[in-house]
């Protein structure tokens, strides 16, 4: 499951705007909202592929950890 709140945290530290990061990761711009507000939570691994590409970090890095209480 990919963690909305650490997407937001990397984008904004990264200075992206939503609007960056769709056109980086080739998403719409409301899905990448959605994805951080956690109104999605099961993107495709393709989407999860272009959102680490686009923030430039490991897909590892966008899962809700395991032993997360958010996993519940």
């Amino acid at each position: 499951m990919i963690n909305g709140t650490k997407i937001r945290e990397l984008r904004k530290e990264k200075g992206y705007t939503s609007l960056d990061l769709a056109l980086r990761s080739n998403l719409s711009k409301s899905y990448i909202e959605e994805l951080e507000r956690g109104d999605k939570q099961n993107p495709s691994f393709a989407t999860i592929e272009k959102l680490a590409d686009a923030l430039n970090v490991l897909i590892d890095d966008l899962r809700i950890p395991v032993n997360s209480s958010m996993a519940l």
